[in-house]
This record gives structure tokens, sequence and C-alpha cells, in this order.
């Protein structure tokens, strides 16, 4: 890798209060939401390191600065853009350009400058960056500042060289490709045309052969004619004082000046001009010229680098032209930026050439993948995942990563259910297509993009083959961001086989589980399909019985649903539901569910999310969280998943227990108190069947039926699960009954 960028920092600039990308990656695809500062930041560097930016565009204006900075120029704001080179250790020519700009050895290291701020007649500058104003009985303007642009640590260290050899080359948005290559100061052909070693004596024959053309034209008395009213019209304009004889032609007849003639057509016939071509063709022919300008003067060493920065280079192509350019250009061009609102480039991008910009209340932040964690193996995996998906996780504002197809299709619909927009926050469901969720938390975590994102992963309780349970608690605890809390949580999950109490078993689970949780992993109990059962049972059914209509299927479905809503799971049933949901397809199963979940009321079906989305305090500086404001609720979907979480059954092995809801997790005090706490379960066994006794002898006054279970627990009112805080509360309701 050769000389690049490795280090960007702005203070006080448009968006920029205070922005740090380091490491900035050689190869960088910025990205970002409109009006986040991917422009200004390209702006910043043209303060330091563009020779066409003249000096009067380097002198700022008031609304240049950081609008969140209050006072502005008035009272002696300092704006500053420092950049950092490195890759030049092996190139001599580089050392001795960036000689007195050099900071570091290993790697070398220089450093340049932007620094505006007020004059030493009004204000003390501090090497701190701060400047002090002295007492002046006005507001400071913009003409009481100034600018130095300096190399290494010194002030007086003039920059002018450096940007001869060291400059950066910006292709704005939305370019009039046209006219500049139609203008032959502007256009890239002239530099390539002009170190052509064309033969002399060709050109002089040239030169003859046109003027001979002209000749033979001039033959014609219509043009003449013209030549001769053009000239006696510009001889009563001015009169004889203007030496301008007008004279048509097809090219200056001196060979010197000869090729700048020479014109660029787009077919082999020469009939068409770019002027003919499409914009996006005339856009991908000056950049292709532009680019071979660069690398023959590369080769001649005119200068030590340029760095090209192109600006939004999707305008006018066709997606697949995108895509085949620009992966090209982000493996062939090794120093290159691009900024971008595409899906489609991003999508083809190099893993480690990501810069994401976010706005915040402090201003626009930004994060890179150029030391993103994760091996080579574990990279090209995730190339591969942002190509198929079009790189949806990097433009968005928060992330929920599930395991599969089936989850995608109904997280979005629990969400919907709960009255919750994903899409309106700008809320991605990602697919790992598996349970290696690591990579992707690498990427999106906090030593990778910094997107605001939570996990949501089977629990897997049971046994497998060798024994081992609680796959899905072992898995959340190695995605653990602390990496010590993990191993603890881990090992805890692994100890939890050792556990023969049932009720200890739960005390002990559900405080792994809520403290995943409150870092933003989400543990089921078994498996999606399973746990959805108990908050969903006739929809699943439903579900199933759209896809298949075979009896013996449906009943096995069926069975499958009343079997996970009680307390003792029978094994088998459970297999066959599974199988037959499995011969059809989790995904395509997931995607029908889905339909039937979003048309549920959910906030009126599960009390957890009744008032979702009510609050305006964003969880994790995104979104509002949930009702019950626990701190596992990091995204307010959480609340519809808490139920499905928090479902366990006691079924194959013993130590499994029925679980309450997530607002009954074991509490400090509650484990001090587990004689009260731990039969939770218990005493809403026994209010139920009470309740099922009491409402069978009281009268109905509007049936002669005796009511089921199902009618008489909504007489009471009460949830599946109750919480030991309402227990009372549903043992009076029930005490009462008859009279209400």
């Amino acid at each position: 890798m050769g000389l690049h960028i490795s280090r960007i920092e702005i203070t006080n600039l448009r968006n920029f209060a205070h922005l740090v990308l380091d490491p900035f990656p050689a190869r960088a695809v910025i990205v970002g939401e409109n009006g986040v500062g991917k422009s200004n930041l390209l702006h910043a560097l043209r303060l330091v390191l563009d020779p066409e930016l003249p000096d009067s565009a380097r002198q700022l204006r008031e609304e240049d600065v950081w609008e969140g900075h209050g006072t502005g120029l008035a009272t002696g704001v300092v704006v500053s853009v420092e950049i950092e080179l490195q890759g030049y250790d092996d190139d001599d020519d580089a050392k001795s350009v960036l000689s007195w700009c050099t900071v570091g050895f290993a790697p070398y290291t220089a450093r340049l400058t932007y620094r505006f701020r007020p004059r030493p007649e009004v204000a003390v500058f501090f090497e701190d960056g701060f400047a002090q104003v002295r007492e002046t009985d006005r507001p400071l303007t913009s003409l009481d500042y100034e600018f130095v642009v300096f190399g290494g640590l010194d002030e007086t260290n003039n920059m002018r060289r450096v940007r001869r050899d060291v400059a950066l080359k910006v292709l704005h948005a939305l370019r009039d490709a046209e006219s500049d290559l139609q203008t032959w100061r502007r256009n890239p052909l002239r530099d390539l045309l002009e170190r052509l070693p064309l033969d002399a004596a060709n050109l002089t024959a040239t030169a003859a052969a046109v003027a001979l053309a002209v000749d033979q034209l001039a033959q014609d008395p219509n043009v003449g004619t013209l030549e001769a009213r053009l000239e006696k019209r510009l001889s009563a304009m001015v009169g004889p004082r203007l030496p301008v004889t007008p004279t048509l032609g097809f090219a200056s007849s001196k060979p010197d000046e000869l090729i700048r003639a020479v014109r660029l057509f787009v077919d082999a016939a020469r009939r068409h001009g770019v002027g003919d071509a499409s914009l996006g063709s005339a856009n991908v022919l000056y950049l292709g010229l532009l680019l071979e300008s660069l690398a023959e003067q590369r080769l001649a060493d005119v200068f030590v680098t340029t760095i090209l920065a192109v600006e939004e280079p999707e305008a006018h192509l066709h997606v697949a032209l995108q895509r085949r350019l620009f992966r090209y250009l982000l493996r062939s061009e090794s120093t290159l930026l691009l900024t971008t609102h595409s899906p489609h480039i991003a999508a083809v991008s190099p893993l480690d050439t990501f810069v994401l910009l976010r706005a915040t209340d402090q201003g626009t932040v930004g994060t890179t993948t150029a030391n993103l964690p994760v091996t080579p193996a574990q990279a090209q995996d995730l190339e591969r995942y942002i190509d198929v998906s079009r790189a949806e996780v990097l433009f968005a504002t928060a992330v929920i990563l599930v395991e599969g197809l089936a989850e995608s299709y109904v997280v979005p619909a629990l969400a919907e259910a709960a009255g919750f927009d994903l899409d309106a926050h700008g809320v991605v469901v990602a697919s790992v297509h598996g349970t290696d969720f690591s990579p992707y938390v690498a990427l999106l975590g906090t030593s990778g993009l910094d997107i605001p994102f939570v996990v949501i992963t089977d629990g897997d309780a049971t046994g497998d083959a060798a024994g081992r349970i609680e796959a899905g608690l072992r898995r959340g605890a190695r995605l653990h961001e602390v990496a010590d809390d993990g191993r603890e949580l881990l090992k805890r999950a692994q100890d939890l086989k050792e556990v023969d109490d049932v009720d200890d078993y739960q005390v002990d689970r559900l405080a792994i589980l809520r403290e995943l949780s409150s870092v933003g992993i989400y543990v089921g109990h078994q498996t999606l399909e399973t746990d959805l059962c108990g908050l969903f049972p006739s929809e699943v059914s439903a579900a199933f019985s759209r896809l298949n209509r075979a009896a013996a299927a449906r009943e096995d479905v069926t069975n499958g649903v009343q079997n996970e809503q009680a307390d003792e799971v029978d094994p088998e049933l459970r297999r066959k539901m599974l199988g037959r949901i499995e011969a059809i397809g989790k995904g395509r199963f997931g995607q029908r569910l889905a339909a039937h979940i979003a048309e549920v009321d959910l906030r009126a079906l599960a009390p957890c999310v009744r008032n979702l989305g009510s609050q305006s305090q964003p969880a994790r500086g995104v979104l509002p969280p949930g009702i019950e404001r626990e701190p596992v609720h990091s995204l307010p979907v959480a609340a519809a998943l808490d139920p499905l979480q928090y479902r366990h059954h006691r079924h194959d092995h013993r130590r499994h227990a029925a679980t309450p809801h997530i607002g009954e997790q074991v509490r400090e005090p509650l484990i001090g108190e587990q004689t009260k706490a731990l039969p939770v379960q218990h005493r809403v066994d026994r209010v139920r069947t009470d309740a099922t006794s009491h409402l069978a002898s009281a009268p109905n006054p509007t049936s002669s039926r005796t009511p089921n279970t199902d009618n008489q627990t909504r007489r009471c009112h009460c949830p599946k699960k109750l919480t030991s805080a309402s227990l009372t509360t549903c043992e009076n309701n029930i005490r009462k009954a008859p009279a209400t």
C-alpha cells in the first residue's frame, strides 16, 4: 500500500464539532444519510491538499463554523483540519517531499494541518487549539480571522510545495462531464495527447493536408461570401483598428496546435461525439480518461501521489454498471475516496473500506472498518453477505440480528403487531443464516461501525447428542461485549447441568437471561416455531393449514401447539410438529405465519407491549424503550419478544420448569425470599384450579353451559403468566367472581 491518508481530525467545521477517523482506510467508501456531512468531509480534505482550491475558498465564513458552537466567529472560534499520511516507508521521493512534515518514524507519519483562527492582533492562540480574544468593543467577524496551512508541528512550514506532489483531485457530484470533455483546458484527454511522443514529420504532413482540405473548402463561393460578410460587419463595427480577418477552417495549420483539434468519439465510425452520449456514458468516459492520465503521470514521476475523490459516482449510471465499474475501481486504485448513497456500490466494496458518518446532537461522528477484529475467512463471509444483502446494514439506524429466514419474516410482523414501524425508524432485520453471530457483532459493534443492534437467537435448551443443554445461553455468553463478563456467564450456563433442583435451575437461568438481555442479546427457549406457540397458538395452526391441507399433518401441528402450552412437554409431539413444518420449509412457514401475526393486536394480547412506543426517551441513543422501562429493553420490539424469550417448560429434562413473564424475573429482593418467589408458578396453577372450580359452581346469567377454563381465566382478567405483585389482586378477583 502506497502513500495514503491514515488519520483525519476535524474540529468546528460545518457538520463536525470534533470528528476523528483513526485509522482512515486508504480506499474509503464514505456512507451516511443525506446532510450528514459526506461532501463536507471532502471539502475539509480540500482545504489541506487541493492545489486547485483558491485561497479565497480557504478563508471561511460564519456559515462554515459548526452550528452547535453557539457564538461562532464572534468570540474566537478555532477551526482545524488535521491529516496524517502513512505508507511511504520505502518511498524515497515521498520522504524527501514530506521530510519537514514527518512526525513519526515507525511507521513514517507526516502531519498536514489547516487552521482558521483569529489574527494575532485580536486574539492569543494557545497550542491546545483554543484562542483567547483580546478585549475589544465588538464581536469578531471573518475579517478578524486568518488561515494557515502547514506541515509537521511548525506553522512556518509552508504547504504549497507539498500540494504539488501530494494532491487531492475531487470529482464533484452531478458534474458536467460533457462540457469538461469539450473544453481543452479541463479535458483530461489534453494531458494524454500532450504526452504522446508524436512524430514531428507526420505532424507537419498532417498540418499540410489539413491546410489543403481547408483551401478546398474555401473554393466554395458560399464560404467565401460568408467570410467577406463577416469581415465587412466587423470593419463597420470597430473600423480598421481591430486587426482581425475572419477565416473559416477545420483547425489551425500550425503543427504544434493541431493536436488540440483532436476530438473524442464514442463509435468506431467517428460519427457520434461525446455530446451524443448519455450523461452516464460521459461520466464514465471522463473518469476513464482521468484515471489513465493519473496513471501516466505516476509512471513519469510527475508527482508523489494524487488521491482521487469521487462524489456520488452512481449518478446517471445503471445499477449493473455501478457494480461492475466500482468493483474495478475499489480493487485497482491504491488510494481512492468515494461518497455514496448507493447500496449497489457499497455492496461490492471491500470490507475494510467503509467509513460510516452518523449525525448526533454533538455533531457528526464517524467510524471505520479499517481494523475490524475478524479473521480473513470471516471478512470474506461478511463481504459476501454485504454483497447479497445490498449492504442494507450499512444504511440502518439500528439492526436486529436473527438466525434465519423465518425470523427475518416474523420479527417485522411482531413489530407491526405491536404498533411499531421498523422501517420508519430505519431498523433492519438481518439474517445471519445460522448461529455464528460473531462476525456480524464485530462489524456492528464498537470496534466496527458502532451501529446499535440486538441479537435474537434460539435457546436450544434441550440436550443435544452429547448431552449439552442450553446451547443458546452459551452462544449468547460468547457474544457478550465484555469478555470477562462473557466468560463468567458462559461458566454459569455450563454449570446449569449440575443443578438438580427445578426451582434453583430457574433462578440461575433467569439471572443469565436477564444479564444477556441487558446487553441486547435475547435468547429464546427452544426454537422459533415452538416458542411462538404460547403467544400465537391459533396463528401457528392457521398458517400451517394454509400451506398443508393433509388432515394428519394438520393434526400433528395442532397437537404440537397444544403440547407447547402444557406444563409438561411431550418431546415426541414436538418432534412431529417441527417435522411437519420443516417439510414445508421454515422460511416458507415463517413467511405465511408473519402474515397472520401482523394482523394481531399484540398490545391487547400481551400487556407488556400495551404502551409500546409511548416513551420519548431513546434507548441506546436511537429508539424509544418499551413500556416496562426495564434495562433489558434496548429496542421496543424487545417487549414483543419477551414472552417468547422467557417461556420455558419442564420437558425432556426435569430441570426445566415453566417460567413466568419478564416482569416476574428474579430480582434481588426475591432472591432473598426464595420461599415466596420460587413457588410463583405453582401458586398460579392453584389459582387457576380454584378459579375453575369456583366459577364452575357460580351461576352464569348469559349461558346455561359451564364455562371452560379459558373463559374463566379471562373472567378474572389474568394473563397466562402472572407476576408475584399481581397475584393477590388476581385471587381477590376470583373470590369476587360471583358478585361481578
